[in-house]
């Protein structure tokens, strides 16, 4: 029998120039998670997914999240044909990707988040993922400087949006994160004013039934770890 590709191209219709395009995604039945990060960074045995994420126009270079791609009002569309459809060069982002050129592409859509002055909690999303990429590279310098900007973007979304709306981060999962950040830049007294917050919203009876218990659980876990480390911090001075 012919070995089933991982990969393969789908079809959809670009929202900013009504072209036809292609985009590249991997078969859901060949991902196989071998481990996650505290921060949600997955692992995968075979392709990655996450790689792919990032659709583009080659048109007319407008990117986005695959699950938010069509979801853009006209207003934003001027602005992508303004500032960035003009100065485009066509090129094609299918097939398979290296980490580089994953990279290129999720900067494609931090660009078009930037000129749509999107929500914080998608721009917050994609550092995410390419603070990731670099992680996977192993280059730190880079990787911190996304984890910093996903950071602010975290925070931002947190104390200015609803994160009530279905589909959306949640309020616990962004105060989880924001926590988590903290620690990863060594910034544990924040990091540890973050997650109490969390733990605090847990003891209401109002927002129990709301916070996962594998949330909370990791939560007091993470919580427990950066108090460790400033205590075996302080020993040390």
């Amino acid at each position: 029998m012919a070995q089933i590709k991982a990969i393969y191209n789908s079809k959809i219709v670009c929202p900013v120039c009504n072209s036809n395009i292609e985009y590249t995604k991997v078969r859901s039945k060949t991902i196989r998670l071998i481990k996650q990060d505290s921060d949600f960074c997955p692992y995968y045995e075979g392709e990655n997914p996450l790689l792919y994420e990032a659709v583009i126009c080659p048109e007319c270079g407008y990117g986005a999240h695959v699950t938010t791609f069509s979801k853009i009002n006209r207003y934003d569309k001027v602005k992508v044909s303004k500032n960035i459809t003009s100065k485009w060069h066509k090129r094609s982002f299918v097939g398979e990707r290296t980490i580089d050129q994953a990279l290129e592409a999720f900067k494609i859509v931090l660009l078009n988040l930037n000129t749509m002055e999107s929500l914080k909690s998608e721009t917050a999303k994609i550092c995410m993922r390419i603070a990731w990429l670099y992680r996977y590279k192993e280059d730190s310098e880079n990787e911190k400087k996304f984890l910093e900007y996903a950071l602010q973007n975290y925070k931002d979304a947190y104390s200015e949006e609803d994160l009530t709306e279905e589909g959306k981060l949640d309020e616990y999962t962004c105060l989880y994160i924001i926590g988590e950040l903290y620690k990863r830049l060594e910034l544990y007294e924040e990091s540890t004013q973050w997650l109490s917050r969390l733990i605090m919203s847990y003891a209401d009876p109002q927002q129990k039934p709301k916070i996962s218990q594998r949330l909370i659980e990791t939560t007091r876990d993470l919580y427990q770890e950066v108090k460790d480390i400033v205590a075996a911090t302080k020993e040390e001075h």
